[in-house]
């Protein structure tokens, strides 16, 4: 009854809910099957909370601007809820919203709730996975764009609590809809601390950092600044292949600050010898 109760202000009230659910467990001390059966009751009404509304900041907890994390409505009541292993509950139910969120596409969603799991190279894989998409999208076309956390307060209560820490510190890290933005946050974060950089493969780390620069190389091409373009490419070793960015490059070499020749030259020193074989290739030969 009171799962029903609550359907009405759920959504609009997430901690409210969670107050009338953790009632439930009120009768976790009766003796025999029947505690045990309304403690589980009540946990499995919480995990259902968590998936239907998405307020997982708000319900799970949320990290900070300088990587600190807050505890969300059902951590702070988790001496209420009968449990013999408080960690592997919160675990084991922010891994379900995270994997829900995964299989439906959002990122940040993802991003924060296996941060909160400490399956840090699961965070970077969804990263990456993420910059790859976004780097595939041809350049002069709408750039992916991410699906923002769900605010952890509410506007008057966000500005509350800026007030009260001038450094601004209290948004979260996640809530940015650009791919590049969400993993330079991320990684900036890991590489400040070696609690997560030891939990993330080397392999997906350098993958992030290689995307990241193929990323910044992206950018430059589509703003025509081409030398610098080059520049990034030269340095990471990580020349893009599609057959956009080589007819970008040999459309505008002439309006580089470089001499067109001068500027092919370094293009054609940037990668190895494999990767430039669509340049001598129709249409591009002879350009």
């Amino acid at each position: 009854m009171l799962g029903f109760y609550t359907r009405d202000f759920r959504a609009g009230n997430v901690e409210a809910a969670v107050d009338y659910l953790t009632l439930i467990c009120l009768n976790a001390n009766l003796p025999g099957e029947m505690g045990k059966s309304q403690a589980a009751l009540c946990h499995e009404a919480l995990r259902e909370l968590v998936l239907e509304t998405r307020e997982f900041a708000q319900l799970l907890g949320d990290i900070r601007s300088d990587g600190t994390r807050l505890k969300g409505a059902v951590e702070r009541r988790l001496k209420l809820l009968a449990l013999s292993d408080t960690d592997e509950f919160l675990k084991l139910i922010t891994i379900q919203a995270a994997s829900v969120a995964d299989d439906a596409g959002r990122t940040t969603d993802a991003v924060l709730l296996y941060h909160l799991a400490e399956d840090y190279d699961n965070v970077i894989t969804i990263i990456n996975r993420a910059l790859s998409e976004a780097i595939a999208i041809d350049i002069g076309a709408e750039q992916l764009r991410l699906q923002p956390l769900k605010p952890r307060a509410t506007a008057q209560q966000e500005q509350n609590q800026q007030q009260q820490r001038p450094d601004g510190s209290s948004l979260s890290l996640t809530s940015v809809d650009d791919p590049v933005v969400l993993a330079r946050n991320m990684i900036s974060l890991y590489n400040a601390s070696a609690l997560y950089f030891q939990k993330i493969r080397p392999m997906n780390r350098e993958a992030c950092g290689l995307l990241l620069r193929m990323s910044e190389a992206k950018a430059k091409v589509a703003a025509g600044q081409w030398s610098e373009a080059i520049d990034v490419s030269s340095n990471s070793r990580c020349v893009n292949q599609s057959e956009t960015f080589a007819n970008h490059i040999t459309r505008r070499l002439s309006l580089s600050t470089y001499s067109p020749s001068r500027l092919m030259h370094r293009f054609l020193l940037s990668a190895p010898p494999q990767q430039l074989s669509m340049l001598f290739r129709p249409p591009y030969r002879g350009t």
